[in-house]
């Protein structure tokens, strides 16, 4: 989830819904907004949803001014837009401008990794290990592999959500012996079961690393000087000073500490001049350097899945890095103006500042092409407008259509709320045996 509320995660498994279906359920609504000129060569629809109109907007006085603004800064270098017509020469063009909004470039030191541990599972073994990503930093990760396969096998990025909890990182889609009773029924809402192991048993390498300000790698709040401490998360800081770490009353204390101090470490990471989408993607091409490395891996069949804040991460991922060489993108893609009335209430963590006035999200997500890619959309979702994933998935079709490749591309909705369930975990486990 990409809200600080943690109940959106959680929601039972229903089927999926066709296209048509989901045409019949937005019905007039679904009426994609007029668009500018220059928006309209483009394929972006502007800011005003029409479908949006039984709610006040979130900022009533300052909403016309913050449509003026995005129409202003309408995207100009999608792949519709009449003036490209080579694919190659639209990236070569778009992927540069991606790279430079999101302002994350470190000097990378030599590549390595040290392994921590093994962990004998079952049909697979768990390699704990931390790669060696900046002088700053080392990235912990835990590398699925199959027991019983030979040879370079293909291998996956298995990105975590968000969820409001930060106490977790790659626990969200791997077991553990032994562990807590929270993050097991977290997981079951969210995601029905580990699904990391369910696709190492499919003959994948897995790898889930701990994003930044998760798991491993989130606030220290014990560290917290208690004098510094904002007023608003004080008595939270306190419970989590007191409690057991990990009972229930220290993840959530723990949990709503690190929520509240995200906009300060947002605050923090944009003086820097980077931003925080650039610190995850620049990690998730550094995992990528470590699959090439390994002698196990194909180098040629490396894919991406993640769910909603995992989902916005695979996007960005897939229009920065060309070996990644199919994806899945889960309960996150949507067309950002359709966000504008009522639904900018994300996480810091999915705003690259700038990259709008050039692509949209799903602009930037095309940049994959060829490589293939899966959209899930989630039509009980609360993160966006049902009109914005429609638009999405109606852009990429476009993209991929245009780009001669539409067998590349394909849009999913599923009539769930926002999840990753094991029925559209197959269907992105199949995606991946399609391409991979």
């Amino acid at each position: 989830m990409d809200t600080n509320t943690p109940s959106d995660d959680a929601g039972g498994e229903k089927k999926p819904i066709t296209r048509r279906r989901a045409l019949g359920l937005l019905g007039g609504a679904l009426a994609l907004p007029l668009t500018d000129a220059t928006a309209a060569a483009a394929g972006n629809p502007t800011p005003t949803d029409p479908s949006a109109t039984t709610t006040a907007p979130d900022l009533p006085n300052f909403h016309p001014m913050m449509e003026w603004l995005a129409r202003e800064h309408s995207p100009r270098m999608s792949f519709l837009d009449t003036r490209w017509s080579s694919l190659e020469e639209w990236k070569q063009a778009a992927r540069p401008v991606v790279r430079e909004r999101l302002n994350y470039h470190p000097a990378a030191v030599p590549l390595a990794a040290d392994l921590v541990r093994r962990e004998e599972r079952e049909d697979f073994t768990v390699e704990v290990i931390r790669i060696h990503a900046t002088p700053a930093y080392q990235i912990p990760a835990r590398v699925l592999v199959p027991k019983r396969r030979t040879g370079r096998l293909p291998a996956v990025l298995a990105l975590h959500c968000h969820s409001g909890r930060y106490v977790w990182g790659h626990e969200k889609v791997l077991s553990s012996p032994g562990e807590s009773a929270a993050v097991t029924e977290f997981r079951q809402g969210t995601y029905g079961r580990p699904w990391a192991e369910s696709l190492v048993r499919r003959g994948y390498i897995v790898i889930a690393i701990d994003a930044f300000y998760f798991g491993e790698r989130r606030l220290r709040v014990e560290e917290l000087d208690r004098t510094r401490v904002f007023s608003e998360v004080r008595d939270a800081f306190n419970i989590a000073r007191s409690a057991t770490p990990g009972s229930p009353e220290w993840i959530a204390a723990t949990n709503r500490v690190c929520s509240f101090y995200e906009h300060h470490t947002a605050k923090t990471i944009t003086a820097t001049g980077a931003t925080w989408p650039g610190i995850h993607v620049w990690d998730e091409m550094r995992t990528v350097d470590y699959l090439l490395s390994r002698a196990d891996v194909d180098g040629a069949r490396i894919g991406c899945i993640g769910l909603s804040g995992g989902g916005f991460r695979t996007a960005m991922a897939i229009a920065s890095d060309p070996r990644i060489k199919a994806a899945v993108v889960a309960g996150w893609m949507t067309a950002f103006a359709h966000q504008l009335r009522n639904h900018i209430r994300h996480t810091w963590m999915v705003f690259v500042p700038g990259l709008y006035s050039a692509l949209d999200l799903p602009d930037a997500a095309a940049l994959h092409a060829p490589g293939a890619l899966l959209v899930q959309q989630c039509l009980q979702d609360r993160l966006y407008p049902l009109s914005g994933m429609q638009a999405a998935v109606d852009k990429l079709t476009r993209i991929y259509a245009k780009a001669g490749i539409p067998e590349r591309f394909r849009g999913a909705f599923h009539d769930v709320p926002h999840s990753f369930r094991p029925e559209m975990q197959e269907e992105a486990f199949d995606w991946m045996d399609r391409w991979l």
